[in-house]
């Protein structure tokens, strides 16, 4: 549980006799000064049958502001110090990428919410100057943005931090959302052979072994029931989106270059399907992610969406409607 409460004595307590009321057990607690406020952070245990929402609704009957639930595993009640020395330990001796380290220590995972509308973003920098931007739907205090960043910078210093990938060449010229066709198959396969292994893995949710079969690429750029989309940039195509009817509901998928990622392109490909959708008579619009990618949920607050958060199976699925969403017919 995250609030936000006014610093004065007394205004924690409230918080702790409505949960004990309510038979809600603390079992941690942090306390995040941002004066004239205090963010606090609780894991709380909460009787069988108690929704997020139920559990929210307590903190907010006792003066809290800006409340955040969200269900969290074991490692949430270990001491945070500990918690990021281990991540530490993870990058530099088990090869774990530093991005999903602090994913996990940040529990970016987004949480189950009704009317989600934007993100909170962090911004680190690496020893070499570039940046490194983890996101999630409550907002980051400061004493967390100065962990992550002594985190990063220790590793970064060890020379862990480096580049894998080699990424299309930067072009000046302006980006282009247009159709998929089967003269496509090269430029998509080439895109993702130029993503890493976990921008694959959010997108497919399965680890996908490069380079791909010509079959794959295919139905890539050619779906049975719907179309393609790519993001182009001077002659590279560096995202790719497949616009599918599953069942009765239209489903979106989407990847984005590493190189390019940041950059307002997952919004911009975003936009464009629900308008392909809505020319296809759609009233809504799901997209579909893995439950650690956080990116895509970030892309649909930036597209100015109000969307509906839900787990299925593993993965996020984000439904938008589009009743003043204007159509995109093909080209």
């Amino acid at each position: 549980m995250r609030t936000t409460l006014a610093d004065r004595p007394g205004n924690l307590a409230a918080i702790a006799a409505a949960c004990g009321q309510a038979r809600l057990n603390i079992v941690s607690l942090q306390v995040f000064p941002t004066t004239p406020q205090v963010t606090d952070e609780l894991v709380v245990s909460a009787p069988e049958g108690w929704t997020d929402v139920r559990v929210a609704e307590v903190f907010e009957r006792a003066g809290g502001e800006r409340v955040a639930a969200t269900r969290v595993g074991d490692d949430a009640i270990s001491d945070p110090a500990t918690r990021y020395l281990r991540g530490v330990h993870e990058v530099l001796e088990e090869g774990r990428d530093i991005t999903d380290v602090l994913r996990d220590l940040l529990e970016t995972e987004p949480p189950d919410v009704a009317d989600y509308t934007g993100h909170d973003v962090m911004v680190l920098t690496r020893r070499d100057g570039s940046t490194l931007q983890i996101s999630r739907a409550v907002p980051f205090t400061a004493v967390e943005h100065e962990r992550a960043q002594a985190m990063l910078s220790l590793v970064s210093d060890a020379g862990i931090d480096v580049p894998l990938i080699t990424p299309s060449p930067l072009h000046d010229a302006a980006p282009l959302v247009r159709q998929a066709t089967l003269a496509d198959i090269e430029a998509v396969t080439a895109l993702h052979e130029r993503c890493s292994v976990d921008t694959l893995y959010d997108r497919y949710q399965v680890p996908l072994k490069m380079p791909m079969t010509t079959r794959m690429a295919r139905r890539l750029v050619v779906p049975d029931r719907g179309c393609a989309l790519l993001v182009q940039v001077g002659p590279d195509a560096v995202g790719h989106g497949v616009l599918e009817l599953d069942a009765d509901t239209w489903t979106f998928r989407s990847i984005i270059e590493d190189a390019w990622q940041g950059q307002g392109l997952g919004t911009l490909l975003l936009r464009h399907a629900a308008g392909r959708a809505r020319s296809e008579g759609a009233e809504r619009l799901t997209f579909v992610t893995a439950g650690s990618n956080d990116s895509l949920l970030r892309a649909v607050g930036d597209a100015g969406f109000v969307a509906r958060v839900e787990r299925h199976d593993g993965n996020v699925h984000i439904t938008v409607p589009l009743r003043d969403v204007r159509a995109v017919e093909a080209g």
